[in-house]
């Protein structure tokens, strides 16, 4: 009995962290260039004797859904939305790291900057500059920039062959390094200026995997309340048998 409840427990906790995938999913269906995430198990076997065995889950990791999401066109001449599999270089604390994300702006000195004020990464890793008056900033779809003063740069886009092996770190980047893997020169990447990518979780969806889960855990619930009544009535038995004896 013991093993079929904690058999239980494993399952109610691998529905748990499910739940937490998509919960922050949801939270996220707005947030430009998000994207969804789903919890990945795996079947552990133990060995209870008797030639017997008892399958237990265990979280093997998280799968990220890389395709791209909706484009939305906001009229901000600096905003980005990359079609394909490309990444935006952004220069960090922490090195260089990768984006989605393509809400930019300039900063003080006129570098093209991320959100977060971090250095948007052109040619030979080097920040894209502006000159003073520069007013009208045209990015081409293979990611040149342009201005009053001519040409300024090119973003420096990228791709991976394996986007699984990205580590997530928060407000939109990706960090190769963990488990190396070298950015590659994009093939069919384009540049869409005055839009974003938003989010491609779809609300609906994730909802339906949300009941879904419920009713799993629901179910799962009632056999470990069935479990508990079969015990306690196996005891009442085994009590009565001993105070007969």
């Amino acid at each position: 009995m013991e093993n079929t409840v904690l058999a239980m427990i494993s399952r109610q906790m691998g529905i748990e962290r499910e739940m937490d995938a998509i919960a922050n999913n949801i939270a996220n269906a707005s947030t430009d260039g998000f994207k969804s995430e789903r919890m990945l198990f795996a079947e552990y076997l133990q060995d209870i004797g008797n030639n017997q065995t008892i399958a237990f889950i265990k979280v093997a990791g998280v799968i990220r859904d890389f395709t791209d999401g909706p484009i939305r066109t906001t009229g901000n001449p600096l905003d980005i939305a990359i079609r394909g599999e490309g990444f935006l270089k952004i220069e960090t604390d922490d090195g260089i790291l990768y984006t989605r994300s393509g809400r930019l702006h300039l900063d003080a000195t006129g570098m093209l900057v991320n959100a977060d004020g971090q250095a948007v990464l052109g040619d030979s890793d080097l920040p894209i500059l502006t000159f003073p008056g520069d007013i009208a900033i045209t990015i081409d779809p293979d990611g040149r920039v342009t201005s009053e003063s001519g040409e300024l740069g090119r973003l420096a886009l990228v791709v991976f062959e394996d986007v699984s092996k990205l580590v997530k770190l928060g407000n939109g980047l990706y960090d190769s390094k963990a488990d190396p893997i070298d950015p590659e020169e994009p093939g069919d990447v384009t540049v869409i200026q005055a839009a974003l990518e938003g989010s491609n979780v779809e609300p609906i969806t994730e909802m339906t995997k949300m009941i879904s889960l419920l009713r799993s855990y629901q179910g799962t619930q009632t056999m470990g309340n069935e479990e508990h009544d079969l015990r306690r009535k196996a005891i009442g038995i085994l009590g009565g048998v001993s105070q007969s004896a």
